[in-house]
């Protein structure tokens, strides 16, 4: 039986299993990325979330009620991110 080399193996790779790798990788975290947005992890999706005309026909019940909640809320939002920012302002 013939001896085993007591050196280590060589961890040298082809320049195409090494682009290989780095292009699986990149595919990888922008599928990530994208399931991320779909599913509204990310902060852009939160944001378009927020901003979105719902578009409410002209012939639905109480609009002009709907039309003000959604109004009201959407400046309750934007208040509450002043207040946190300054908040992170204040502990600076």
């Amino acid at each position: 039986m013939p001896l085993k080399s007591k050196k280590s193996k060589s961890k040298r790779t082809t320049l195409r299993q090494k682009y290989k790798a780095i292009r699986k990788c990149k595919e990888h975290h922008k599928k990530l990325a994208k399931e991320a947005k779909k599913s509204g992890r990310s902060k852009s999706a939160k944001k378009k979330a927020i901003l979105k005309d719902p578009g409410i026909p002209k012939q639905w019940p109480f609009k002009e009620q709907l039309i003000q909640e959604m109004q009201q809320k959407r400046l309750q939002i934007v208040a509450e991110e002043q207040r946190r920012k300054e908040e992170r302002r204040a502990a600076r």
